[in-house]
Formats: C-alpha cells, structure tokens, sequence
C-alpha cells in the first residue's frame, strides 16, 4: 500500500472555475464537483458547503463557489496553517499554526477569533463526538523528538498531554465511541523513506479517559490494526457507516490511495487512486440510509484536496457513489418483438444478475435491504416481490452486460429490471438502479 506524507496545511480556497481533476476513481465511485484552489489555505467544509478559510493572515468564510460572505478577523504577521476542524455543531472551530504554534478558537456565532492554546508545531485535530473535547496530533519537543497527542477542551483551551509516539506527526481521527486512531510516521534518515513500516493505531476511550501528562500512553499501549502502512497525511470517520477513511500515500512514485477500512482496520476498498498528492480528507453522510461506499445510491461523498504543489493543479474534488445504470431497448408499447436491458458501470470483469419483478410491487424510493454485508443493498421493490432473476452472468471489461429476449406485447410496460452487482471474486457490491420495459 501506498502513502504521501504531506502536511495537512497545504491546502487551497475555491474559485468557481471548472477544473479536471487528477483523482482516478475505483469502479462504483465518481468524481462529482471537481473546483480549482486559490493560494495555500486551511479550510473546513460546513454542512451546506461554505467554507471556513485560513491562509496565514485572515480568518475568512466563503459561500461554495469561493465568493467572500465575511472576515472573522486575523494575525498581524504570516503564519503557517496547519488545520481547520469545525465542531460537529459547527457552533465553533479550531484552527491551528505551525509557524509559533498556536490555536484560535473561532466562534461561528459570534463571529470572533480568539487565541487560547499554544502547540508547538500542531499537525491535526479531531474532535470526540458528543461533547467539545478534541485531540491533537502536534511535536511538542520539536524536530526528532517524536509525537504527542494532546487533549484538549474545546471550550476553554486547557490541554494535557496524553500519549507519546515515536517520528513525526501523523493524523488522528476519532471513532462513534471515542476511540483515537494515529498513524504512525517514518522518523528516520532514508529519504524517501522506505515502504511498508507505518502502523494504523487505536487507543480505546477508555484509556484514553485514564491517560494524563504523568500517565502518558505510547505505541504498546495501542492495538495495532493495520500494518505495512508508509504514512498519512489525514484519516476521517463516518458516523453513518462507521467506516474509517485513509489517505495512504507514498514520496516513492507510486499512486496515492483512498483507502475505506473497518473500524478494526479491515481493508474493505480502494475509492481513489491519484500520482498527485491528496489530503485534507473529510467525510459528510447523506440524508438517507445510503452509506459511502461503492455501487450505493447517491447522498453520501468525500471531499480531498488534490495538488501538485505547483501552479497547474490545486483542486477540491467531490467523490460520490456511482451506481450501474440499468436501461431497456424494446418494441413499441403493446407491440411483440426482440428486446433488450443493458447493466453499465457495474464491475469489469465481474457479473451481474438481473432481477425482474411486477411495476404493481415499486415502492416509492427504494428498500434498505440489510443482508448482513456491512452496507444496505437497495432494491426497487420488496425481496418477497421478486418475481425471477438470472444466474450470475459475466460483465465486459467496462462492467457493461445486456440481457436480450423476446418481448410479449402484454408484458410491455409491466416488468421492473434491476441488477445485483458482483465483484472479482463473486461477492455482493450492491445493487443498479432499475427500470422499467417501456
């Protein structure tokens, strides 16, 4: 697998014209708004798509398309950002400088900035849902000194130290239940470091409670759930799914990933791959039960900024679930003759099985099917409906599969197709969307 180590500070303000993006999706997934960046900038995306903007200078909200809607305020000389993370009430943020190391506590209510913590070169936050406590990844004691992560109150900005690692700082994330997630960073003189070294590591909520500046944690204090990592510049939880998202990246040459895990650190994809560098990840889920993941009904998407630290690319791009269509090819209604459905995007190489059931028996949107397979399989109609299905058949190498038959003239108009989508290997992605033969 591969890693980027890149500081999570390098990252852009959108402006509103149209640009390509570099990001290379897995099947199942699509590059939805692909926005061209403005300058080196921390930000953080709010719920309805304004941003929380910091370059150094001025603390700044932009509506989605990069119009300026106010200055919060700002610091009389340049500094390095390094984060911005809203609260989940998005009540308030934190933003963090690496330059002298401070933290501004940026109230979105009142629309002030306050500094209230100092963290020598602070790298990431996340904050522990429920409440306003956060943890910070920052190297207090400087170059080769090795990583802590820092509690902090939210509120007030009264820290503490709770854990030590070894090498540079890397980036935290928080689960549903509190428990902290790092990933650990080549601290030696190889350059460019070596592949496979890096550890995806968990701290419980439960020790992280019990753990202070004189009962520091470190790595054996840890479970280590994923290994032969290179690095990472930044993690996101998604509440809904409870899946863990990972930018793993590499200085070697060889692309840089999007990784979906489980909360134990199971590998379940591959969403995105790009030979430019990628950071600032963050995770929003839909309104709906659809989840993140490949193959599933729009709502849920990423946002990764995309750079090649030069001045020909600086992107935020929207990734989003990409479901096979399912479209008909028939005689005209109430007519008899050949006709055909045609599955595109589902998995090359892979198969399909196309279930057919009665128009009587749509439901309005679509059924959440809980199969016990991590994620809902959405079907148009109710599995108890199902009138009849193919055996699995085999998709072409652009995941493309047509079914031809005869059509009666009374069953023009009547019949609901739809596809269950395989991987490689036979296993159940999910589902197209359907239509109808007419």
């Amino acid at each position: 697998m591969n890693h980027h180590r890149i500081f999570a500070a390098v990252i852009g303000l959108l402006s509103a014209a149209p640009a390509t993006a570099q990001v290379d999706l897995s099947p199942g997934y699509r590059a939805g708004e692909v926005q061209n960046l403005a300058g080196d900038r921390a930000y953080a995306t709010f719920d309805d798509g304004r941003l929380l903007s910091f370059d150094g200078l001025s603390f700044e909200i932009y509506d989605e398309d990069g119009n300026l809607l106010s200055t919060l305020g700002g610091v009389s000389n340049f500094v390095f950002p390094s984060f911005v993370v809203l609260h989940p009430s998005e009540a308030y943020a934190v933003v963090g400088e690496s330059s002298n190391g401070d933290l501004f506590r940026v109230d979105l209510v009142q629309s002030t900035v306050t500094p209230y913590a100092n963290l020598n070169f602070n790298f990431d936050l996340a904050f522990v849902p429920g409440g306003d406590t956060a943890y910070v990844s920052a190297a207090l004691g400087g170059f080769g000194a090795g990583n802590d992560i820092v509690r902090l109150d939210g509120l007030t900005g009264a820290t503490e130290i709770v854990a030590h690692v070894e090498g540079p700082s890397g980036p935290v994330a928080i689960s549903p239940s509190g428990d902290l997630y790092y990933v650990t960073q080549y601290g030696g003189s190889d350059w460019p470091p070596p592949l496979d070294e890096e550890d995806l590591l968990l701290w419980g909520a439960d020790d992280l409670a019990g753990a202070s500046s004189s009962n520091l944690l470190d790595e054996t204090d840890a479970d280590v759930l994923t290994s032969g990592l290179d690095g990472s510049s930044s993690m996101a939880v998604d509440p809904l799914s409870g899946r863990l998202f990972l930018i793993n990246s590499n200085f070697q040459g060889f692309a840089n990933e999007i990784l979906a895990m489980d909360l134990d650190g199971t590998v379940l994809d591959t969403v995105a791959s790009s030979f430019t560098s990628i950071s600032n990840l963050e995770s929003f889920p839909g309104a709906g039960p659809a989840i993140f993941a490949a193959h599933q009904p729009g709502g849920a998407r990423l946002y990764v900024q995309n750079t090649d630290f030069g001045s020909s690319l600086r992107d935020r791009v929207r990734l989003e679930p990409a479901r096979p269509a399912a479209s008909y090819a028939g005689p005209a209604p109430g007519q008899s003759g050949p006709a055909s459905i045609t599955i595109s995007g589902a998995e090359p190489d892979s198969s399909v099985t196309i279930m057919v059931a009665f128009v009587p028996d749509l439901v309005p949107g679509e059924v959440p099917n809980d199969l016990g397979y991590g994620f809902p399989v959405f079907t148009a109609f109710e599995l108890v409906d199902l009138w009849r299905r193919t055996p699995p058949v085999s998709t072409d190498g652009s995941g493309d599969y047509t079914l031809s038959y005869d059509q009666p003239g009374s069953l023009g108009g009547q019949l609901v197709f739809q596809a269950i989508v395989y991987g490689a290997g036979g296993e159940l992605l999910g589902t197209s969307d359907y239509v109808v033969n007419q």
